[in-house]
């Protein structure tokens, strides 16, 4: 830093070559730094030597800070936050609403923490610091706070030190988690802000010169915290290893543990999962609320026929009901939630989970551990002579565990279970593939979910559009395979029916305001919707998640159709006939109904 920083000073014409050597001779002679060499030789003052530091690490110095006018909403704010103010020397002074982005003024701006904590508590990665000289610092301080601060922190401030009379320790980032504390308060940092922003998983990834730190954040990840040194990397994988009770020197191996947590008064489960890569350890922690809300069967976002025939299928007392769908698609919540439905005095639910993720009150829950042999086959096996009612098995993965739910459903339970299939016809054909004769699967089976999740847009900044032709003319060809269904009728009706309300409506989320159809060159057109960045959804356009769903119920004619073993794309089109609504087409009418976007839909369920 010392020799960049000199050379900086040069290209200002500040120094001169001549001077620098003159420099450096006099660090060795009388063994001081690069900065106290500058003041005490008289090239440069201690308030000129502050402000081409903060030019030299590009932040912004305001020169004359008194002109700057504070927004009266901000101060509000502020106030609310005076003791985080005294702590840090810093706060925020102005929002540039273009490129929204908020500027910091910071007393110390090498402090790292500062924009951290800035970042955390007003919930943006937009964040420019600012600095001005130190002793101005303090008296903007009080003239703006005065009568706020206590008498203490004023008295504190006016008799401060300025910070250029102190030799600064570090100046990269390098340095800043050299002891263990440092560490602590910057995963604390990682795991709160996950949570305000409910995701799911953070990824804690090294890169060839970098760490890359992202968050999935409604099944989508997105990178936060800017790139960190790769030094920091092994001690950050250890203390990671440390609370979850992992080896901390095995780095050859994968590991699993978990950490028991509280963060922000709410208790967590995190799952930790390490593994080698060829530039170092990878860390991903899942996180798990614990005592989470269960929700209905119809705050999923399934309606209508779909919701209907699941409700139907959950009154049989006996039989075999599958929930289907990739990994990360919803279909542990949507058995929870109808194990919820289900939970009564007068039945005995036992669940058999891999891992349990959602504790179901009043209810039995098992944990697989392959380790000493408690497979989903075996604990079934054994759970079959408990007496249960129903019985919940986490995922059909063999031949042997799909037998023994298909002998648990004709032995007259009730069974729900998931499966990895594209959708829900091709669950009979993935069933018979693995050995399961079809007059079985009639005779068990009594209906199939297939889902997906997509992101809702963000009610705050939700815009309708009118979208090209060539995307109008295929949503509307996709939809012509569902009988009696006419799109501008139907969007007529619900224009009638959703007139526009109030974001913080509780309703808006599903049930979001919709424009009619207009008439354009004498041919109708419809809206599809989207959304920008903003403030309350942390700058992605989306927050939170809802299910698309196609529930095929096992008729008659199904089952004539399995029997013969026609084709998965056979058995769909008897289901549509018969009104179900396949992925696809809900995913599009959830889209033109504005509740997600069209990019949304082709990201989960492909044309």
């Amino acid at each position: 830093m010392d020799t960049a920083f000199l050379e900086f000073l040069l290209n200002q014409g500040k120094l001169t070559n001549e001077k620098i050597a003159t420099i450096k001779k006099y660090i060795q002679e009388h063994k001081t730094n690069t900065e106290q060499a500058l003041v005490e030789l008289g090239l440069l003052n201690k308030k000129e030597l502050y402000k081409y530091k903060a030019l030299f690490y590009n932040v912004g110095f305001i020169e004359d800070i008194f002109k700057i006018k504070i927004p009266q909403n901000l101060l509000d704010f502020l106030e609310k936050h005076i003791e985080l103010i005294k702590k840090t020397k810093s706060l925020p002074f102005a929002y540039d609403a273009k490129n929204k982005t908020v500027k910091i003024l910071a007393r110390d701006f090498l402090n790292y923490n500062i924009k951290q904590t800035w970042r955390i508590l007003l919930k943006t990665d937009n964040i420019e610091v600012y600095t001005t000289y130190p002793d101005d610092f303090d008296k903007f301080l009080i003239m703006t706070f005065g009568e706020t601060l206590h008498e203490d922190t004023v008295e504190e401030l006016v008799n401060s030190e300025a910070t250029t009379n102190k030799p600064e320790k570090t100046s990269s980032l390098d340095t800043i988690f050299e002891q263990g504390s440092g560490i602590t308060k910057f995963l604390k940092e990682i795991l709160e802000y996950a949570v305000d922003l409910n995701a799911s998983d953070i990824h804690i990834e090294p890169q060839e010169n970098n760490i890359r730190i992202r968050l999935r954040i409604d099944g989508v990840l997105v990178e936060k915290f800017g790139r960190l040194p790769k030094t920091v990397l092994p001690e950050l994988i250890a203390h990671i290893k440390i609370l979850a009770k992992l080896r901390i020197d095995e780095t050859r191996r994968p590991q699993d543990g978990r950490i028991l947590v509280t963060i922000k008064g709410k208790k967590f489960d995190l799952r930790v999962a390490t593994s080698p890569t060829i530039h170092g350890e990878k860390a991903v922690i899942r996180i798990l609320p614990k005592n989470t809300h269960i929700l209905s069967i119809e705050e999923t976002g399934m309606r209508g026929k779909a919701l209907s025939d699941f409700k139907k299928a959950l009154n049989v007392t006996a039989g075999i009901i599958l929930i289907t769908g990739p990994t990360g698609s919803g279909k542990t919540t949507t058995l929870s939630t109808a194990l919820h439905k289900l939970n009564t005095e007068g039945v005995n639910i036992i669940t058999i989970e891999d891992p349990v993720e959602i504790v179901v009150p009043g209810t039995t829950q098992i944990q697989v551990n392959a380790q000493i042999g408690l497979t989903f086959a075996n604990i079934l096996r054994s759970v079959l002579r408990q007496d249960p009612d129903i019985i919940m098995v986490g995922e059909i993965r063999d031949k042997e565990t799909a037998e023994l739910a298909v002998q648990a459903a004709l032995t007259g339970h009730l069974v729900l279970s998931t499966l990895h299939t594209n959708n829900a016809a091709s669950t009979f054909i993935r069933l018979m593939d693995m050995g399961i004769e079809p007059y079985l699967l009639t005779s068990t089976i009594k209906a199939i979910v297939s889902q997906r999740l997509v992101r809702t847009i963000c009610k705050y900044s939700r815009t309708a559009y009118v979208p090209p032709k060539d995307i109008r003319e295929l949503i509307e060809d996709k939809l012509k395979i569902l009988p009696n269904f006419d799109l501008y009728a139907y969007l007529e009706e619900l224009a009638k029916k959703r007139p526009v309300k109030d974001p913080d409506d509780p309703t808006f989320k599903l049930e979001p305001p919709v424009k009619a159809p207009q008439v354009v060159n004498n041919k109708k057109i419809f809206y599809l919707y989207k959304g920008t960045p903003h403030p309350k959804c942390g700058d992605l356009a989306y927050k939170g998640r809802t299910g698309i769903f196609e529930v095929l119920w096992v008729s008659e004619a199904i089952k004539q159709a399995v029997l013969q073993r026609k084709s998965a794309g056979e058995i769909a089109q008897i289901a549509i006939q018969e009104g179900m609504i396949p992925l696809l087409q809900e995913g599009l009418i959830k889209a033109i109904e504005g509740i997600t976007t069209y990019e949304e839909v082709l990201r989960v369920a492909l044309l």
